[in-house]
């Protein structure tokens, strides 16, 4: 602003109408990023996976191309809502991408942050109050109702929780007793642990595994967090492929484990479309084995003593609704007003 200009004279006011005109431009054009990005996003709904690493550096370029360009005091909540906006939605991507990882500690920390962040808007909107007068006078009031976009914000946290719940629930059951971890898991949305443990019980399914394939992964040291410095020796052989969640047992099933290996090799072509269910029986050990993959570092497995047919539908339904929700692109679809999931 002029440097000369004095409180309270006309060249003062022109000089700040100016000044906050040009930062209200710069505001509207990030606006109309983010605008285009959450318009991307959206069209990411229908697709089989989603590279949130480069959602994650799309959005550091925005907040670094407009974080000083409206930060006059008068806009001062403009710029903190943007910034709490554009802070929330990179920390639930880049979660996505640490879970995705088997990233515990990181992921954990960008949803932890996030959390933080929704909760303090939230609060916002409780505080504010809109005031309506009725037609024959008196008036009420009533909380200001939360936008689209928190709403989904809130709901996509929601699905990460859950696929969050699921990836580390054996470093999250250490914590707490086994009772309580099954009552924490159960408000989680979908309950994944529960989803599967009632798909055993139902079909009498020997085990159901998530099998994470850590070949080319030099800083992986297994479940839950290490500290960065610690040292232990990569792994070697099946011990390449972790079981991440296995159950009913806890425990992977040891002499199943060779077959499943060799199958997530074998028929890897398949496997990594994303939405094939593959199937093989193995006559020696009597057993039928289907495999899907919900993104590219894991593999659900379902095993079953003696023969089960290729074409059971409820088998391959059930691994497809499971595959497709910790793939977590559906909530994307939502993303934009009146769109439907």
């Amino acid at each position: 602003m002029g440097r000369h200009s004095q409180p309270g004279s006309a060249s003062y006011l022109e000089d700040l109408l100016s000044h906050l005109s040009e930062q209200l431009c710069h505001f509207t054009q990030a606006r109309m990023e983010m605008a285009d990005l959450y318009e991307k996003m959206h069209s990411l709904g229908s697709q089989k996976s989603i590279n949130s690493d480069e959602l994650v550096t799309t959005l550091e370029a925005v907040l670094h191309k407009y974080s000083s360009k409206f930060h006059h005091p008068i806009l001062g909540r403009v710029e903190e809502s943007f910034q709490t906006e554009v802070d929330v939605v990179t920390q639930l991507l880049r979660c996505q991408a640490q879970v995705s990882e088997w990233h515990f500690l990181p992921a954990l920390l960008s949803l932890h942050g996030a959390n933080s962040k929704l909760t303090a808007w939230g609060q916002l909107f409780q505080r504010q109050k809109e005031t309506r007068k009725h037609l024959f006078g008196g008036q009420s009031q009533k909380a200001v109702q939360p936008p689209h976009l928190y709403l989904w914000l809130q709901r996509f946290q929601a699905a990460l929780l859950a696929k969050f719940s699921f990836y580390f629930h054996e470093a999250l059951s250490r914590q707490t007793a086994p009772a309580d971890m099954r009552a924490l898991t159960a408000r989680t949305t979908p309950d994944y642990h529960g989803k599967i443990s009632s798909f055993i019980r139902k079909h009498d399914a020997s085990n159901v595994s998530l099998v994470f394939d850590n070949r080319g992964s030099e800083s992986f040291q297994g479940h839950g967090y290490h500290h960065p410095h610690s040292y232990r020796e990569a792994p070697k052989g099946v011990e390449q492929f972790p079981a991440v969640v296995s159950l009913p047992s806890g425990e992977r099933p040891l002499t199943h484990w060779p077959n499943v290996i060799m199958m997530m090799g074998d028929r890897a072509a398949e496997l990594n479309t994303l939405d094939k269910v593959v199937h093989f029986y193995d006559d020696k050990v009597q057993s039928t084995y289907y495999l899907t993959r919900p993104e590219p570092h894991f593999t659900l497995v379902v095993i079953f003593d003696g023969r089960k047919s290729e074409k059971d539908l409820h088998i391959a339904a059930f691994l497809q609704e499971i595959s497709g929700s910790l793939r977590n692109s559906k909530p994307f679809s939502t993303l934009k007003p009146g769109s439907k999931g």
